[in-house]
């Protein structure tokens, strides 16, 4: 961990998250899950103290759509014991971070996001390990493809591209935007919007301590009223979705020289294996692996496996050179 790092976190004081300043105007809320959740309520987005760090290297964590940084909280708490320091960024537009000026999503923003926390976190770059999911993923490829160099090795749970014949672009990003105007977004306590969202959608799945940290940063107060309205709002995670099938990271692949770990659920729908081994191959220095037994949501489903994945992959040494593709069994199957 770099002295400016330390320092940041000092004196954040255990008030709040550490902030970052995207080049655009949005202030951006980035977690230190290296202690993990203590149990207790969910509190209202931006308001949860920062949590305390150990000394480790830098392992920047970033999520897709709709959810939020602390949605990685178990995965961090064991990553925080295992010589890595965890920082989970919230994206423009989720969690306790602003919205983006002009409802704009485009995904080269959230790679801006990325950029802006590299830099002003301190993490030195070149040195710096990342972990992302879905949208996340996407945006850790454009902002090393951006700036070559940025992060020593990527590690990526199906990292969301146009790839050839996918019907990305024409069908499903229209058919997830409109599911996402749909939502519901008022509640009038946070126990009714547990209630609400839990086990039911793209949280069936979930571990409870991973829906947990989700919560925690997944609502703010309605102004003027005792009410609470989801912190990503449904217009915003719509144009987000909308913006899925624009941007070029599969036509940018070959610029991202770093080794990049492809992960996917071998019950993935979102993001079959099919596409998690083209987007490795496509790659200077990648490799697929397929995990069985998990789908879209790996992640959080299953934060022991998958933190075990990512601490083997980090290790306390050098980064092993990708071996291509490969398959791992979930435990039970």
């Amino acid at each position: 961990m770099t002295e400016g790092l330390a320092r940041r976190i000092r004196d954040a004081g255990g008030s709040g998250p550490l902030w970052v300043d995207a080049p655009d105007g949005p202030r951006l809320a980035c977690w230190d899950l290296a202690l993990g959740t203590k149990p207790g309520p969910v509190s209202v987005a931006g308001t949860e103290p920062a949590l305390g760090a150990t000394p480790g290297r830098p392992l920047l964590l970033t999520h897709g759509s709709g959810l939020n940084g602390r949605s990685w909280a178990p995965v961090g708490e064991l990553l925080g014991t295992r010589h890595l320091l965890p920082l989970a960024l919230d994206l423009r537009g989720h969690g306790a971070s602003g919205r983006s000026p002009g409802g704009n999503y485009d995904w080269e923003l959230f790679a801006g996001d990325v950029l802006a926390a590299v830099d002003q976190l301190g993490l030195g770059r070149g040195d710096v390990l990342a972990a992302g999911h879905s949208a996340g993923a996407t945006a850790l490829l454009l902002a090393e493809a951006r700036r070559p160099g940025t992060f020593a090795a990527l590690w990526l749970w199906e990292p969301v591209l146009t790839t050839p014949g996918s019907d990305l672009r024409e069908v499903r990003s229209r058919e997830l935007a409109d599911r996402a105007r749909r939502r519901r977004a008022r509640f009038a306590s946070l126990e009714q919007a547990r209630s609400h969202f839990s086990g039911r959608g793209m949280f069936a799945r979930f571990d409870p301590a991973a829906m947990e940290g989700f919560l925690s940063a997944a609502f703010v107060r309605a102004p003027g009223s005792d009410d609470y309205l989801l912190a990503c709002d449904p217009e915003d995670e719509a144009r987000t979705f909308e913006a899925s099938g624009t941007h070029d990271a599969w036509g940018r692949l070959g610029e991202v020289r770093c080794p990049v770990r492809v992960l996917g659920g071998a019950l993935s729908v979102a993001v079959p294996p099919a596409d998690v081994a083209a987007i490795a191959g496509r790659l200077p220095s990648g490799e697929a692996v397929a995990i069985a037994g998990l789908g879209h949501f790996g992640p959080f489903e299953s934060p022991g496996e998958i933190a075990d994945d990512i601490s083997a992959w980090a290790g306390p040494g050098p980064l092993a050179a990708p071996s291509g593709s490969t398959s791992k069994s979930h435990p039970g199957d």
